[in-house]
């Protein structure tokens, strides 16, 4: 990549001092042409000037036109060289990231409705300051590849939202919302909760239900909101005495399950970010720091295998894309994609 930008850059600047040259070349014959006034007079000089004039603008732009022809198709070569080379680069980096090869401190996966499909997107901080994000594919899902409705195997799913009085009872009766007339707008799902966002259009109102757990403890809470009011359900004991926290939680865990699955179909790198910069997020893709920055942190585990793995000729282990574990015939087989590039990572790792 660096290589095709600095190829670009030079045909650029290339162009641009052929295109210079020519237009001082047009003063220069001028220049010259007057450089004989005192010996030829200056009537013929004006007039001898006047054709050399018109004939060079015709060799000039004729000349121009030539660099220019050369300068675009030089330059539309390196173009497609450079996307080329900045799709190896991406694909390489998506592949690197698949299976996160840093410590993952924090993890989590977002899904949202979309135009009536699900977008769902998973998002890893790792240790060293590395960020970055992965599209998931909920077609693959059977449970979200449409819109979902909470349900249970024990009935459906209510949640207590207001008191009402009965002419029946002294005491006051819950009012409730069925969560089947609610469609899943938002949810994400972390290693210690679960937050799930169900939005009723026609009544413009939202149950919001939060399920934490740290260690063997678990929290739940539940909000329902419209634009007029909104209640904590799960805070106010009049109404949490009605809600069925066992049956919400089963569901949550479900649903999380669901979400969690989406994790196996990785689509596309989204973003990157390493140190606080960003490496990699729409049109921009700068690599080479964060790839220098990623060595270090697995050539340990890279050089450990080359220093201890088997000798050349014996059973190679499988590689790890294969369930199996680095070793030098997979180390070498890797490194011997860069042809006379992967020299000095051989030097490195002392296998040449």
């Amino acid at each position: 990549m660096r290589e095709m930008e600095e190829r670009i850059r030079e045909i650029e600047e290339t162009n641009k001092s052929r295109l210079a040259a020519l237009e001082k070349l047009q003063e220069e014959l001028t220049r010259t042409v007057y450089s004989f006034q005192d010996t030829i007079g200056k009537e013929w000089t004006e007039n001898l000037e006047k054709q050399v004039s018109s004939l060079s603008l015709v060799a000039v732009d004729l000349t121009r036109k030539r660099i220019q022809e050369k300068y675009s198709a030089e330059l539309k070569e390196s173009q497609l060289g450079l996307e080329t080379e900045k799709t190896k680069t991406f694909k390489s980096m998506e592949a690197f990231l698949e299976i996160p090869p840093f410590t993952v401190l924090e993890r989590s996966i977002t899904v949202k409705l979309l135009g009536g499909a699900y977008a769902a997107v998973a998002s890893y901080k790792c240790a060293g300051d590395v960020q970055f994000e992965f599209s998931l594919d909920c077609n693959t899902s059977t449970v979200l590849n449409k819109e979902f409705r909470a349900s249970s195997p024990d009935g459906e799913i209510k949640v207590p939202t207001s008191l009402g009085k009965s002419w029946l009872k002294k005491e006051p009766v819950a009012e409730y919302e069925g969560l089947d007339q609610y469609v899943l707008s938002t949810a994400e799902v972390t290693e210690t909760s679960l937050t799930a966002t169900y939005v009723n259009q026609e009544k413009s109102s939202t149950i919001k239900i939060i399920n934490s757990k740290r260690d063997s403890h678990t929290s739940l809470t539940i909000e329902y909101s419209t634009s007029e009011t909104k209640v904590n359900v799960t805070s106010e004991p009049a109404l949490n005495k009605f809600l069925d926290s066992e049956q919400i939680e089963r569901s949550l865990g479900s649903l999380g399950r669901s979400i969690l699955d989406l994790e196996k179909g990785k689509i596309s790198l989204l973003k990157l970010v390493s140190d606080g910069r960003v490496v990699l997020e729409g049109d921009t893709l700068d690599p080479q720091q964060f790839l220098g920055k990623a060595w270090k942190i697995i050539e340990p585990d890279v050089v450990a295998a080359a220093r201890d793995g088997p000798p050349d000729g014996e059973d190679a282990v499988p590689p790890p894309d294969e369930g199996g574990v680095l070793d030098q015939a997979f180390i070498r087989k890797k490194i011997g994609t860069l042809g006379d590039r992967g020299d000095s990572l051989l030097t490195s790792l002392k296998l040449n």
